[in-house]
């Protein structure tokens, strides 16, 4: 397993042993030391595909893989870094979020009408991430990024979260997540704001948000 340590709050150095791969962001990778190799990759149509087969289509979360045995830095636009633990969970985060992960864990992407029908396309255009979200499960470690700090909000039956839009970054466990109108705060507000809708998260896991809205 890839091993991650969190220079400062924007750098993340990732550790290969020689028999580990990783992949991270196009455009993340700062300097590395040692032997390491790289390819271009991308993540489409629920799997991880080489550069070439990017040629039918122009979607997908363009990748680099990483592989050999060296220290490779990697940091993305001054975010900020966050090293998030999977035990078999499966994340559910944007993909403009997504830093670095480990090849063990397996990724792929989701129709957010899957999660929700007409409801689950809504949560995507409000929260700025279109019709699909980038999924990563299984163990091992994720690095997603965050334009502030990142909160956990930890969710069981007793207890649903209320989720700003705007502030939502991922999520895992098992999880319902709904739209919620406060009709109270948009007749307070005025219903030009975006705060009167909030996502609603019901189940046992975690939520991520972010300090600073988008």
């Amino acid at each position: 397993m890839t091993r991650y340590t969190r220079i400062n709050e924007t750098l993340v150095q990732a550790d290969l042993n020689g028999s580990e791969e990783l992949y991270a962001k196009k455009g993340s990778m700062l300097a590395y030391t040692g032997d390491v190799q790289f390819q271009g990759a991308f993540l489409a149509g629920g799997s991880i595909q080489t550069a070439a087969m990017r040629q039918v289509t122009n979607e997908g979360l363009q990748l680099m893989k990483a592989h050999g045995r060296g220290s490779v830095l990697y940091g993305y636009h001054g975010l900020l870094v966050n090293i998030i633990p999977l035990g078999g969970e499966r994340l559910y985060v944007e993909s403009d979020y997504v830093l670095a992960f480990d090849h063990q864990i397996r990724a792929g992407t989701e129709f957010l009408g899957n999660q929700g029908g007409v409801g689950g396309m809504v949560r995507g255009a409000m929260a700025g991430q279109g019709l699909f979200t980038t999924t990563l499960d299984g163990y091992g470690d994720v690095v997603i990024l965050s334009s502030g700090d990142l909160i956990e909000l930890q969710v069981d039956a007793s207890r649903p979260v209320f989720v700003d839009p705007q502030a939502y970054v991922g999520h895992k466990g098992h999880l319902t997540t709904q739209i919620h109108t406060d009709v109270s705060w948009k007749t307070f507000v005025g219903q030009s704001s975006g705060e009167s809708f909030q996502f609603k998260f019901t189940g046992q896991g975690t939520v991520y948000v972010q300090a600073d809205e988008r």
